[in-house]
């Protein structure tokens, strides 16, 4: 059977997911290539949404599907079903992914999942992290990063993933930064506000991510 490929693609993980709602407003206009990490089928299925592609090792409850192409994996390796199936997306070409089902559970995937952000970006692409009350942006080194106010998130928060991030500016937001140094494991940078329609982002040196969040 031909894989579907298209620019863009949903990655779908097994991480609990009370459902997908969240993701209209990102998958409207766009064709997506809709790629099942294990027991990501449970989810896409429950929201009516068909996968194009299935990938894992049915450790938690994904399951081969009749006419959907697919790919096992053993139990014991050396990379996630999630990694598996961004690096499937990333082969292809599909190049803008949007990651779901990626966080809560297990702390150590859920930790796991959000660096992953960086492996794909060091692989060409570029990816958005959401879940029902976040979104998660990688933010690179010398590439401005323009984020609209959304009314679903209220809160914006910078975390640094190098040791530590120079030249951080934030503009647009309640609590401005102009050139700042910034360290990992401080909390500076956490629980801005947008004060604009529009806030720009832009660190010289380092990466961190930006993670969007609605009000607890």
């Amino acid at each position: 059977m031909a894989e579907k490929v298209t620019e863009y693609g949903l990655i779908i993980g097994a991480a609990p997911c009370a459902g997908l709602a969240f993701l209209e407003d990102y998958l409207e206009g766009k064709d997506w290539t809709v790629i099942c990490a294990d027991g990501g089928l449970n989810t896409a299925l429950a929201a009516g949404l068909r996968p194009d592609y299935l990938i894992g090792d049915w450790d938690s409850g994904g399951r081969p599907a009749e006419g959907i192409p697919w790919a096992q994996l053993p139990v014991e390796k050396d990379f996630t079903d999630l990694q598996a199936a961004a690096h499937w997306a990333l082969e292809r070409g599909i190049n803008s992914l949007l990651l779901c089902g990626c966080t809560g559970g297990r702390l150590d995937h859920t930790a796991s999942n959000l660096t992953l952000l960086e492996w794909i970006a060091n692989q060409g692409g570029r990816a958005v992290m959401a879940d029902g009350d976040n979104e998660v942006r990688l933010l690179e080194a010398g590439e401005p990063l323009t984020l609209a106010d959304l009314p679903h998130y209220h809160y914006l928060s910078v975390i640094p993933l190098d040791r530590t991030v120079k030249g951080l500016t934030l503009r647009g937001v309640k609590y401005p930064l102009e050139g700042a140094e910034v360290t990992r494991g401080d909390t500076l940078t956490v629980s801005n506000e947008p004060a604009t329609p529009v806030m720009k982002l832009f660190a010289a040196q380092g990466r961190a991510l930006v993670i969007r969040s609605q009000r607890e």
